[in-house]
């Protein structure tokens, strides 16, 4: 009687019919959790394999804990889920509980986590991979957006640094995406020659130029320098701003030769573009000149 019986299943076999795989540890763990079954879930979370979301998995022994009854337990689950992922959220239909205690380890991890990724971002930016970097210092702002930065000066000066060297990077990227545009064909055969002189900029002159009287400065303030109060090196910064003046007096371009500062070179160079002169003279005629500028942010007293 059993003979056919095992012979089906012989058959069954080598036909290559599909057989049911084991439950993946999470989803069985989510199946366990809604039927109230919190230790038998906690169990199968404690097997997941290396591939599986920590994230999820943190999150729903934190559920089981509570189901338990064990609020410790599961604050502590939630504050490593927050210090892997600061920026982490959870759904909108997440048990209040959970989202309460959520927002509480938020609220104590930021701090530390705003300090530890801005470290990380700054140590990016300074070996050259602005990309990374400015990913990183736009976490930093995000993460710090959530929190009072404005009522803790520790947090303030963090989100001013962050804010320097964020716009910093982007600059840089944006300068290195321009340089990797392609450039237009010139269509020079469909255009009408042009005069020499109508080709021929005006000559910039500088120092080396003895015939010349250089610019006189009617209106050059420099900007204040007021680094933030605590967290910050104190030191004397340098550097060096080149602006062309024109023949009107007034600064046709200003750029860093050697930058000072990245809170304080925007602001440089935004009152750079305001400073007035007497323009630079060559045989009786005004003429652009480029000057170099000695930069020295000394350490506030």
């Amino acid at each position: 009687m059993t003979r056919p019986i095992f012979a089906a299943l012989a058959l069954l076999v080598v036909t290559g019919l599909p057989v049911r795989a084991a439950d993946d540890p999470v989803d069985e763990a989510k199946r366990l959790y809604l039927s109230a079954a919190y230790d038998a879930a906690l169990a199968a979370l404690s097997n997941v394999p290396p591939s599986a979301d920590l994230d999820e998995v943190d999150k729903y022994k934190a559920l089981c804990l509570l189901g338990l009854n064990r609020p410790q337990d599961a604050e502590q689950t939630v504050e490593r889920l927050v210090t892997r992922r600061p920026l982490a959220k959870l759904d909108d239909g997440d048990s209040p509980k959970l989202v309460m205690m959520f927002k509480e380890a938020r609220a104590k991890i930021i701090p530390t986590a705003a300090r530890t990724m801005y470290v990380a971002a700054k140590d990016n930016f300074e070996r050259g991979q602005v990309k990374t970097a400015a990913a990183q210092f736009r976490d930093v702002l995000a993460l710090l957006g959530e929190a009072d930065a404005a009522s803790d000066p520790a947090l303030s000066d963090v989100k001013i640094l962050a804010e320097g060297f964020s716009k910093l990077a982007e600059q840089q990227l944006a300068v290195e995406a321009a340089a990797a545009a392609p450039k237009p064909a010139a269509a020079a055969a469909n255009r009408p020659q042009e005069s020499s002189a109508a080709k021929a900029p005006a000559q910039i002159f500088d120092s080396a130029a003895t015939d010349v009287t250089p610019p006189v400065p009617i209106s050059q303030t420099m900007p204040e320098w007021n680094p933030p109060s605590t967290g910050f090196p104190v030191k004397t910064y340098t550097g060096t701003l080149e602006i062309i003046v024109d023949e009107t007096g007034a600064v046709a371009s200003a750029a860093l030769a050697t930058p000072v500062n990245p809170l304080y070179d925007q602001l440089l160079l935004s009152a750079a573009k305001r400073w007035r002169y007497r323009p630079a003279q060559r045989a009786g005629q005004p003429v652009k000149y480029r000057r170099a500028i000695a930069i020295v942010l000394s350490p506030a007293r």
